[in-house]
């Protein structure tokens, strides 16, 4: 069907952890041999070959089925004149990434790119950076305790690759969902020139810090309109965690200091 413009897939991982735990051994119960799975890639890979109109592609939590030579199905033309591209998976196995910075130099056209924080390197900003990339719009990061444990946070932009990215993307603003990311690492990724305009906290098991929160409010007061808090653990005693020695609330300072923020929720 050549005239595809806009393919989303995403899947729904709660009907799986229905069955049990979301691993290896349960889709190895279901497909004993990984026929099933190749067959699913091979044909996924067959569609992108084929697509002559493909601007947009958007694949969450797909358990596999993108691979990392997925995106070398797309021909040139093709991947010059995407707009939107989300590569999502955190049951990637090892340090296996979706994409790379050399891949990414194909798609000079893109507007919107969602990527995990993790394969999202200084390279790839470099590349975004280039003026021959058209300004990109809406960056969104995944930050998932998971990938940080298999991968590393060692390649991400640092402040001097986020300036030169909003150089050239002047109206570039950033999204970032975390979950169950340790505070020091939170610490460590938000750097202060990120256009940040949402984040949200998905806790099951760490608690977001009060210096988490007052660094959020302090860097990014002119750009954050959304910021989320939700926690689906038994003890909620430490959620947010605010139990540090000081004067002020640090959730009623950030709603004090971002004026443009719009929309403030915590569930929990």
């Amino acid at each position: 069907h050549r005239n595809l413009q806009k393919l989303s897939l995403f899947g729904d991982i709660s009907i799986l952890q229905q069955h049990g735990s979301i691993s290896n051994t349960y889709l190895g119960k279901v497909d004993p041999d990984g026929k099933k799975i190749k067959q699913i890639q091979q044909l996924f890979e067959e569609i992108l070959g084929n697509s002559r109109q493909l601007k947009w592609l958007s694949c969450g939590f797909m358990l596999q089925i993108v691979t990392p030579t997925s995106l070398s199905s797309l021909s040139n033309p093709i991947a010059n004149t995407m707009e939107h591209l989300s590569l999502l998976d955190n049951h990637i196995p090892g340090n296996t990434t979706l994409i790379t910075a050399v891949e990414l130099e194909r798609f000079v056209n893109l507007r919107s790119l969602a990527l995990d924080f993790c394969d999202f390197t200084a390279e790839m900003a470099r590349v975004l950076a280039d003026s021959n990339h058209v300004p990109l719009h809406r960056l969104s990061l995944l930050v998932h305790s998971v990938s940080i444990m298999h991968k590393s946070l060692d390649s991400m932009p640092e402040d001097e690759n986020w300036k030169a990215l909003t150089r050239n993307s002047a109206n570039l603003r950033v999204y970032i969902m975390a979950f169950d990311v340790k505070s020091d690492d939170m610490l460590r990724i938000l750097k202060p020139s990120i256009p940040l305009e949402r984040i949200h906290f998905d806790s099951y098991i760490t608690f977001v810090s009060g210096a988490v929160v007052d660094l959020i409010s302090r860097q990014y007061d002119k750009f954050l309109t959304h910021f989320i808090l939700m926690n689906d653990v038994i003890d909620m005693s430490g959620f947010p965690d605010l139990s540090d020695n000081r004067n002020e609330d640090p959730l009623v300072l950030l709603a004090w200091r971002c004026t443009r923020l719009s929309l403030l929720a915590v569930h929990g």
